[in-house]
């Protein structure tokens, strides 16, 4: 203890300071990620083609999702909203007629249907005067009455009266019917909170109802899934939630039956049901079967069918016989073969009387009709929506589900949340919560400091080099705990290990030791992983920066000294190194950046010495650090240029994205700088209209430390420097501000918006090369700029085909729109003005390849 107290000291303090961390949630999104990997890289999904063979997948799932999806929207002939009556009150009475137990609506119903209320007010409105009014020329008032009457009787009845009818009448054949309800909270209002219910009409039918309250983790992640809530003003009374609603419909719980909380064991009694919460609230974690669903077939989205849950598009639910589908060839009647005496008129049109009796008892049909065979038989039927347009979409542990990232319509998480509680599929938490904790499970800091006093004592034995490779195997073995306790498999690390080297016929036998099945119903066990881990990374890195504090003081020294003449990263690198710069370079793919003030000369003419100096230092001090802001390394300063690059000495990832963000943040910077020397009242103008252009390329660069073995600089020598070099005097050329080389706008070229400018062949190169002018971030540009680059471009490419006149009307047209201002000599536009009126004269010949010659560095 006298030898190590202050490890002890340091190691007690990282425990505390991760629980403090852990407590308050400053590791809940990484450890919802964590959480997240368990599902869609461990488990994987429970049910579909691509689960591990299960009791789920023998028994199939409680549940049908009926979809308003694309194809739906195609086939449909009713525009959305779908009237109440034609559309859902037809799938009621086919859902119920197929044997449905319970019909789920993830759609509202909380307004009137407009169409038919349109209707029906227009029509009772109606009387003889109206229309005397209206025909002035005919004085029969029989007439009138008569024409009354008929217009009264046309209109079809009421949508909601018709659904409403068709709900009652599902439920006297014994299917439930539950509609979503929603919690209204208006200030405005007192009491201030109520909940929106189905249409009156609707509700005269007595349909169930269940609350749809959204619970989304920080990261907007759907995880958890409500059983109630309450209304503020009347805490005793209980609203189910629309997934336990459904619940108690398929089992037939009491009316009676009341949430019950369980504080000493976390849950949360219902019915028969116990449900563990996560923490004091009313939430479950939802144990996802799988990822969204899809259909069997989906080829033109590309998109794979898992097949978690069994999934219809409404369309086809809709198609009988007395339902004329938008594409005749696709009208087949789906759905009549799942109604009793219903046969597809499809069928009827085969002329072979033994092909048409087998295709009748494949279906079932033509004999005694067998309601079993329906694929909606006995089942929770959940309906909603999932197109992309009506927004009901929600990330799930299973979005990056095999690299496809993915959402999933949320009828389908309540289809999640039902099968969990019908299965008592519940994940079982340590200490009953893993995130947004309210209070704080002794057992996840008895975890916490298990694993930090292990590190610590690996710590007082090895080396920390040696100790810190145990340490990370600590970590190791540890996350294989955690995935191993959530697979029901505490070996789940060591079999997947061997699995890598083992052929897959050893491997897949479920008969083998090294087979890794799925977690049996409610076996899966979820405990905190980044705390604990958190636990071991801050003691390890306490105690050994404890030992590092004497050359922390020399490396601040080297910085002091030397960090104001090269880059800060370059000094880390020679310190870790332990070596003296020497000659010598290093090729990679870099980013070049090159700027330069425009007219500058004109500067000196009009300042004194001291004010270009002054100016100079201001200017270049906001751009500089602007430019290491984004990781850039400076090169050197060539009087009013800015030499510089990225991705060395030190890697940068994205370093063309960072290269061309620096270049947009120093024109808004330039822009502000301006709007100061203005309004200072002591610079001349052509200081207020001061502009720089940049030039961007990516390629092969070679950095290291140039010049003599006597004095040495860390530079960049290549070609593509010499690119970015020609680039910023071509802005000239064309009065462009931010010129980039086509090699740089392929790898950045979707995230921002772009003009195309030429293809050049700058002095001293063979090869041309495309370049662009980047304009702004994506989606920041104005209607009336989109509109002058998409006119210019259409000008560039009549300008390519030869086609003057076009070019010249287009470029003319945007010439118009370019932005003017003091010191603009010409535009892009003017520029190619000139050029379609010299080449109409003088034509390039047929064999032109579009190519423009630059003359000048």
């Amino acid at each position: 203890m006298k030898q190590h107290w202050v490890g002890w000291v340091i190691t007690v303090s990282a425990i505390l300071i991760v629980s403090f961390f852990h407590r308050f949630g400053i590791f809940d999104v990484i450890e919802l990620k964590v959480y997240d990997f368990r599902f869609n890289r461990v488990r994987g999904p429970l049910t579909g083609w691509t689960a591990r063979d299960s009791s789920f997948i023998k028994r199939g799932t409680d549940i049908v999702l009926v979809e308003v999806d694309d194809e739906t929207w195609r086939l449909i002939p009713e525009e959305w909203p779908y009237p109440r009556g034609t559309v859902w009150g037809r799938i009621v009475r086919n859902l119920y007629q197929a044997g449905a137990k319970v019909i789920v609506f993830d759609i509202q119903f909380d307004a009137p249907e407009a169409k038919s209320s349109y209707l029906h007010n227009f029509v009772n409105n109606l009387d003889r005067d109206f229309i005397l009014s209206q025909i002035p020329q005919s004085r029969d008032t029989s007439f009138a009455d008569r024409l009354a009457g008929t217009m009264a009787f046309l209109v079809p009845r009421h949508g909601d009266k018709m659904l409403g009818e068709a709900v009652a009448e599902a439920q006297i054949f014994g299917t439930k019917v539950v509609i979503n309800t929603k919690k209204v909270t208006e200030q405005s209002l007192q009491p201030p909170q109520y909940v929106a219910y189905p249409v009156e009409e609707i509700m005269a039918a007595n349909p169930e109802t269940g609350l749809i309250n959204d619970m989304l983790d920080q990261d907007g992640f759907s995880r958890r899934y409500s059983l109630f809530d309450q209304l503020s003003h009347d805490p005793q009374t209980y609203y189910l939630t629309l997934g336990l609603k459904a619940v108690k419909m398929f089992e037939n719980i009491s009316d009676t039956a009341k949430p019950y909380f369980d504080p000493e064991n976390l849950t949360f009694s219902y019915g028969g049901k116990v449900i563990p919460v996560h923490g004091y609230g009313n939430t479950f974690l939802v144990n996802y079967y799988g990822p969204a669903s899809g259909y069997k077939v989906r080829s033109e989205k590309n998109i794979p069918a898992w097949g978690t849950f069994p999934k219809f598009s409404l369309a086809y639910i809709l198609d009988t016989e007395d339902v004329m589908l938008k594409v005749p060839e696709e009208d087949i009647d789906w759905m009549s073969q799942f109604l009793p005496g219903k046969i597809p008129a499809w069928i009827l049109s085969i002329e072979d009387s033994l092909e048409r009796k087998e295709m009748l008892e494949v279906l079932g049909l033509g004999g005694d009709f067998d309601i079993k065979k329906s694929p909606f038989y006995n089942k929770i039927i959940v309906i909603g929506t999932s197109v992309e347009t009506h927004h009901d979409y929600k990330q799930t542990p299973f979005y990056n589900y095999l690299g496809i990232q993915q959402i999933m319509p949320g009828l389908e998480t309540h289809a999640n949340a039902i099968q969990t509680i019908l299965d008592e599929n519940y994940l079982q938490v340590l200490g009953g919560k893993l995130t947004d904790l309210d209070y704080f499970p002794l057992s996840h800091g008895l975890l916490i400091a298990a694993l930090s006093f292990l590190a610590f004592l690996i710590l007082s034995i090895f080396n920390p080099l040696i100790a810190g490779i145990l340490i990370l195997l600590e970590g190791l073995v540890f996350f294989g705990v955690v995935c191993g306790l959530f697979m029901d498999d505490i070996f789940w690390l060591l079999k997947t290990f061997i699995s890598f080297v083992l052929p897959e016929s050893v491997v897949n036998n479920n008969q083998s030791w090294l087979h890794i099945g799925l977690p049996g119903t409610g076996l899966s066990k979820v405990i905190p992983f980044v705390a604990p881990a958190a636990g071991l990374f801050v003691t390890y890195t306490g105690n050994v920066i404890y030992k590092f504090l004497v050359e922390q003081k020399d490396k601040k020294f080297l910085k002091n000294t030397f960090g104001a003449y090269i880059s800060p990263d370059l000094i880390d690198q020679m310190y870790a190194e332990k070596q003296e710069p020497q000659l010598g370079g290093q090729a990679g793919v870099h980013t070049a950046f090159f700027s330069d003030i425009q007219s500058f000369s004109s500067f000196s003419e009009v300042l004194e010495p001291e004010e270009l100096v002054a100016l100079m230092n201001e200017y270049l001090t906001e751009m500089t650090d602007i430019l290491l802001d984004h990781k850039g390394t400076l090169d050197k300063y060539i009087g009013d240029a800015i030499v510089a690059f990225y991705g060395a000495p030190v890697a940068v990832e994205n370093h063309e994205i960072e290269a061309c963000n620096t270049a947009l943040e120093m024109e808004k910077r330039l822009s502000k700088l301006r709007e100061k020397w203005a309004s200072s009242g002591k610079w001349p103008d052509i200081v207020h209209q001061t502009r720089h252009r940049v030039g961007i390329s990516t390629g092969k660069i070679v950095t290291g430390n140039m010049g003599s073995k006597m004095r040495m600089n860390y530079t960049m020598m290549g070609d593509t420097v010499n690119m970015a070099a020609r680039l910023e005097p071509a802005a000239k050329q064309y009065v462009v501000y931010i010129l980039v080389s086509e090699f740089t706008y392929a790898a950045v070229k979707d995230n921002y918006s772009w003009r195309f400018i030429d293809n050049v062949r700058v002095k001293g190169k063979k090869k041309p090369v495309k370049i662009f002018e980047l304009l702004s971030l994506k989606g920041e540009l104005s209607p009336a700029e989109k509109k002058m680059v998409e006119t210019f471009e259409k000008g560039v490419d009549f300008y390519r085909r030869q086609d003057w006149n076009k070019a010249l009307k287009e470029f003319r047209k945007a010439e118009k729109m370019e932005e003017k201002f003091p010191f603009r000599p010409t535009t892009p536009s003017a520029v190619y003005i000139e050029r379609c009126e010299y080449f109409k004269e003088n034509s390039p010949g047929k064999e032109w390849d579009g190519v423009w010659e630059m003359t000048t560095k």
